[in-house]
């Protein structure tokens, strides 16, 4: 694959919830070493979308395509060696440690008899190092905090070492220290691709390059998505027919905020 080539594309893809649609029509792609930030008001379709490109969903028309095959086509095991999905809830059950919730990312790669070795638990404990939670291997995920469970998540969505990460709401249940911490680590990922749904505007301004963004009063045919690099998508205009608030640029030590105005 070239770096031209696109990872993940969509073709007329129609995304709808119930009888309202969410996505009309959408012709888009990603490149390796892209990072999409997936943007819009509460309910626009960010989830419902991020789950229908993992191959969760169905779409109700057109067509997403990985490494150039149709997703309806990709066996699900080797689905799991192209894409990482990592959700925004996650519901354990069953007891078990946070290194074996990691180790699972390591499945698609395990042999015949499901068997893990030594570098699956290497890779998977330098994922939670990186994640900021190496100390919480050993306990057991249900006596987990929420910022803690997410941290780990991640850390099994990395373990996992596909082309394509898809994260919903990564930042879920984060405080701003590893907010901060994570938009520093996903900036390092430049050998793969990047698609997240983020709430917060700014922190898309720290480590994306690319904006995916749901601006509404589209069509009678569904809102309008509008996809671009970061500084294309994300301005002024762009944000209050987003988010139907007039957002102010501020400049600090080189790097542009937007605050809602009074």
């Amino acid at each position: 694959m070239t770096a031209d080539t696109p990872l993940l594309s969509t073709h007329a893809l129609v995304v709808r919830a119930g009888q309202r649609t969410l996505v009309p029509a959408l012709d888009w792609q990603v490149l390796p070493g892209q990072r999409w930030a997936l943007l819009g008001q509460n309910g626009c379709g960010k989830t419902t979308l991020l789950r229908t490109l993992a191959g969760l969903s169905a779409p109700a028309g057109g067509e997403v395509r990985l490494l150039g095959q149709s997703l309806a086509h990709i066996r699900t095991r080797e689905l799991a060696t192209h894409r990482a999905w990592c959700p925004q809830q996650h519901h354990d059950v069953f007891a078990m440690s946070v290194l074996d919730v990691v180790l699972a990312g390591r499945q698609p790669y395990a042999g015949r008899l499901g068997w893990l070795g030594p570098d699956d638990r290497a890779i998977a404990a330098a994922c939670l190092a990186q994640c900021d939670a190496a100390h919480l291997a050993d306990q057991d995920v249900r006596s987990l905090s929420g910022g803690e469970r997410q941290r780990v998540a991640l850390a099994a969505a990395l373990a996992q070492q596909t082309p394509l990460l898809l994260l919903d709401e990564p930042t879920a249940h984060l405080d701003v220290n590893h907010q901060l911490a994570l938009g520093r680590l996903l900036t390092t990922r430049r050998e793969q691709a990047i698609v997240m749904s983020l709430h917060d505007v700014n922190l898309a301004q720290r480590c994306c390059t690319h904006a995916l963004l749901c601006l509404q009063g589209g069509s009678a045919g569904g809102p309008r998505w509008l996809a671009g690099a970061l500084h294309e998508v994300l301005n002024p205009a762009h944000l209050e027919q987003a988010y139907a608030c007039h957002m102010l640029p501020v400049t600090l030590q080189g790097q542009t905020y937007f605050v809602p105005a009074p």
